[in-house]
């Protein structure tokens, strides 16, 4: 019998979509013990991937993706003005869902702690990898402060999972 199963990858997975531009959107991306450590610059996003292995097929039986979880953390800069705008879950090369889309729903009941949340409105069979792509952005306004360069938003991506059910 197959049961609940749950996969997660370390936040040092975390990758940007390409080098940083020379408009300076991107002030710092490294990776440390801790997970991936992000300084965005006020006023400007850009996106990121993470890649979570996923178990097709358990036990003769396959999978369904239920949620993914995005560890997310704004360790300084001003606060709250670090946030992730859209994410998009990917079935290999297919798109399957994305944040702007509504394509999630609100799920109290599977939250951690320090972790975004994002489930299907139905859980999906699999067949490849999850990809699980994100926007993060620094706002340069907030709550009537103008955020400049000295109050970056500093983001860690601690880790990403997936929970999956037959």
């Amino acid at each position: 019998m197959v049961g609940f199963t749950a996969s997660w990858v370390h936040g040092n997975a975390v990758v940007a979509e390409s080098p940083p531009a020379e408009d300076g959107g991107l002030f710092n991306f490294n990776h440390f013990g801790w997970g991936t450590q992000i300084t965005m610059r006020p006023g400007f996003s850009r996106w990121f991937h993470v890649a979570i292995s996923a178990p097709v097929f358990l036990d003769n039986a396959r999978m369904k993706l239920i949620r993914i979880f995005l560890g997310f953390q704004q360790i300084a800069g001003y606060r709250n003005s670090g946030l992730i705008e859209d994410v998009h879950l990917w079935d290999g090369r297919r798109r399957i869902a994305m944040l702007s889309n509504r394509d999630f729903v609100n799920a109290p009941a599977a939250r951690i702690d320090g972790y975004r949340t994002y489930e299907l409105r139905q859980p999906r069979p699999w067949e490849f990898g999850v990809g699980v792509s994100f926007t993060l952005a620094a706002y340069p306004y907030l709550d009537g402060h103008f955020i400049d360069n000295s109050d970056a938003p500093v983001i860690v991506i601690g880790s990403a999972g997936a929970d999956f059910a037959p």
